[in-house]
Formats: C-alpha cells, sequence, structure tokens
C-alpha cells in the first residue's frame, strides 16, 4: 500500500502506531530518536510521520530540513500533541507537506494516510 517511516519518541505510541498500519497493508519502519530515523532515512519512504517536539529538548525540523534537501518527492506529515503555531509554521517554512494532531482516531489516521498516498500516485503519473 505504501512505504513508512515513523519517528515518535514514545515507544509505546509509536508501536501501537506501526502495529495498526501494518494490519491496515502500510510497510512501517520505526524510529524512536531522531538519529535513528535519520539512519534508517531514503528515498523509498512515500510517507515520513516525524512527531515534531522529541526527548532532549529536540525537535525533528533537522530531519525534515534533511528530507525535503534530499527527496523532495516525500511526503512529509508532521505529528504533535501540541497545538503550538509557531512549531507548525516552521515546519510548513520546512517543506512539510501537512500535520495531524495527536492523539488522533486511528480510522482518520488511516484515512488522511490514504489520500496522501493518493495524490502521491496522482502526482507522479502527471
Amino acid at each position: 500500500m505504501g512505504k513508512i517511516l515513523l519517528l515518535e519518541d514514545e515507544r509505546d505510541m509509536a508501536d501501537m502506531l506501526a502495529g495498526f498500519l501494518r494490519k491496515r497493508g502500510f510497510d512501517v519502519d520505526v524510529a524512536y530518536d531522531l538519529e535513528g530515523a535519520a539512519a534508517k532515512f531514503d528515498s523509498t519512504y512515500d510517507i515520513v510521520l516525524l512527531d515534531i517536539v522529541l526527548g532532549n529538548n529536540q525537535t525533528s525540523f533537522p530531519l525534515l530540513k534533511k528530507i525535503k534537501t534530499d527527496s523532495p518527492q516525500t511526503l512529509v506529515l508532521m505529528v504533535t500533541a501540541h497545538d503550538d503555531d509557531e512549531k507548525i509554521r516552521e515546519s510548513r517554512r520546512l517543506g512539510a507537506d501537512d500535520y495531524i494532531l495527536k492523539p488522533f482516531r486511528t480510522d482518520y489516521l488511516e484515512q488522511f494516510l490514504l489520500s496522501k498516498i493518493n495524490s502521491l500516485k496522482k502526482r507522479k503519473k502527471d
């Protein structure tokens, strides 16, 4: 269905999301920190889900910037529990394609990802 890289520092949340997405046919790789996600990333991912705020006062912005520089066609969706306009604006400035606020319903996430994958496939055809 689609290949996804998920960066989520809360292990329980990451494992729950990955399991849910795998059951729906997505190929999911999980990273729990910025370094792990950076090491796993390559241009074969259709979508990257990045938690904005990570432990140790880090954000995923450096990885977002790298992804959009190295592989601009990869869809990057930011995930955040903080409805923080400044961080959302910074995400968009760095090239994020969209964002989703936590907590979210998993059925909403599935439909959200499917619509993004379909728009990506349409862009590739054009």
